[in-house]
């Protein structure tokens, strides 16, 4: 039987504090002597670690998947976004606020991957995530392509593009507010937070991350949803889309975490 998510504090240098994150054991862990795949999950904004192992039964849907043969066992890793401000998008922020990408690569993964038995190739380790963890998770794997074999979001805020072309993350935020984490809107550094131009480099090469994303049709992000599934299908690149009734709420993530799991699942448990 899975085991309950566990809350595991650790010191990231990049950030300067401690951080909390939930782990997801398979069964027989401690005796197996295996090494497994991993998969990280995403949480939204104004969330926070908690929100997945209390919110949105993710223990309950793993063990449901693991159980009946569906779901390869899996490491499932359950991070902080790092905790600032009104969400920090898992992404390095302009005005020097916090170093969030840093955070998650050069210190949560490598230190997970020191504590558990967890295969450290980019072919056995996956991560999505949901609205802002939506965003995170497709912009991890396309901005490193060499870490993650998939990526999945649910209700994704990824990027709402008015005819100025310009980024547009929180759909609530003051244009001030989007800069402290941007910068300028037409910039070159917000345009390295464009996942559809993220996109367009990583499909040059040989080895594409999986993409996977759904959203409610009552969803407010719906629309930015169908934006980037216009510009993948521009690029021709390959991804896997869904729609569904529903909106921006836990009833719809708890019922379609299972087709975000199994999308992963199939582009990580190949290699297991």
């Amino acid at each position: 039987m899975i085991r309950q998510p566990m809350p595991v504090t650790f010191y990231s240098p990049v950030l300067e504090r401690r951080l909390t994150f939930y782990v997801c054991l398979p069964p027989g862990y401690e005796t197996s002597g295996r090494q497994y795949p991993s998969i990280y999950l995403l949480h939204g904004r104004f969330g926070s670690e908690i929100d997945w192992p209390y919110k949105g039964a993710a223990y309950e849907t793993i063990s449901r998947l693991t159980a009946s043969g569906q779901l390869t066992e899996a490491v499932v890793i359950m991070p902080s976004d790092g905790g600032f401000s009104q969400g920090t998008y898992y992404t390095d922020w302009h005005d020097g606020s916090g170093r969030f990408e840093q955070y998650f690569i050069q210190d949560l993964i490598p230190f997970v991957e020191s504590q558990y038995r967890i295969k450290s190739e980019r072919s056995s380790r996956a991560i999505g995530g949901l609205s802002m963890g939506g965003f995170g998770s497709l912009y991890f794997a396309l901005r490193h392509p060499d870490k993650f074999a998939a990526a999945g979001s649910m209700s994704g805020a990824l990027g709402m593009f008015p005819q100025t072309g310009n980024l547009h993350l929180g759909p609530d935020w003051s244009v001030e507010m989007l800069e402290r984490v941007v910068g300028p809107l037409d910039g070159p550094y917000a345009l390295e937070r464009n996942l559809a131009i993220l996109a367009a480099r990583v499909i040059k090469q040989a080895d594409l991350p999986a993409l996977y994303f759904d959203c409610g049709t009552e969803d407010f992000l719906y629309e930015s949803n169908l934006w980037f599934k216009d510009q993948l299908t521009k690029l021709n690149y390959p991804f896997t889309y869904q729609d569904f009734p529903g909106s921006h709420t836990w009833e719809y993530w708890s019922e379609h975490l299972a087709d975000v799991l199994l999308f992963l699942n199939r582009h990580i448990s190949r290699h297991s």
